[in-house]
């Protein structure tokens, strides 16, 4: 069966040919073309199936990239919040009446004497060397930042490590109780000792007849 003619004087805006050909396409056909819209005075169908997926992943597409921005945006951020605390207290650690330069040089230096110092010895000196000539160093060159710095990190101990703190604060304690001990008992030993010399001295003085307290006198 032959395709219907299209007469000469059939309105043109009325007829939708098939793609490719210039047969008129029936209602189902049309159907499946789309709705008709006009861009930049061009006539274009478009299938709805084929608008609702490039729709659906021009909406994926940029609600990812909204996502990217943001985790980008918040990345930044945490980064310049952490560089200004850093900043702050490093500033607030360090003392304004003491220099950076160049007693910062000569506290590298001491940490890589000790480095030096414990290269031909074992790995406990090679760990320990540096730390113990860099921390005195410091505490001698900088005592006030030093001072700042060591209240600053036992203050983070207590916050994050409270358990290993409270060791630390209690083997402290006891260790200041024992050099109290210590020097109480080395205060009453010494009174003690006097007292023992001071009643010899007395016996002698009663034993004798000699005045032992008297100085005498040059001639």
């Amino acid at each position: 069966m032959s395709a219907p003619q299209r007469k000469f004087y059939e309105d043109e805006k009325d007829v939708v040919p098939i793609p490719g050909t210039v047969t008129p396409a029936a209602g189902t056909e049309l159907e499946l073309l789309g709705p008709n819209r006009l861009i930049d005075g061009i006539s274009v169908r478009s299938p709805s199936a084929v608008e609702s997926f490039f729709r659906s992943t021009r909406e994926s597409t940029y609600n990812i990239y909204q996502q990217c921005q943001a985790y980008v945006d918040q990345g930044f951020s945490k980064y310049n919040h952490t560089e200004r605390q850093v900043t702050n207290t490093v500033s607030e650690l360090h003392h304004r009446t003491e220099d950076l330069l160049p007693n910062s040089i000569y506290i590298v230096i001491a940490a890589l004497s000790g480095n030096i110092a414990a290269r031909q010895r074992g790995f406990v000196a090679k760990a320990t060397f540096p730390v113990i000539l860099g921390l005195a160093s410091f505490k001698y060159f900088l005592p006030k930042t030093f001072e700042n710095t060591t209240g600053f990190v036992w203050k983070l101990e207590k916050q994050n490590l409270p358990l290993i703190a409270h060791q630390q604060e209690f083997a402290y304690t006891k260790a200041g109780d024992l050099v109290k001990t210590i020097e109480s008992t080395s205060e009453k030993s010494k009174k003690s000792l006097e007292n023992r010399v001071n009643g010899l001295r007395k016996s002698i003085a009663d034993i004798t007849g000699l005045n032992i307290d008297e100085e005498v006198s040059k001639k």
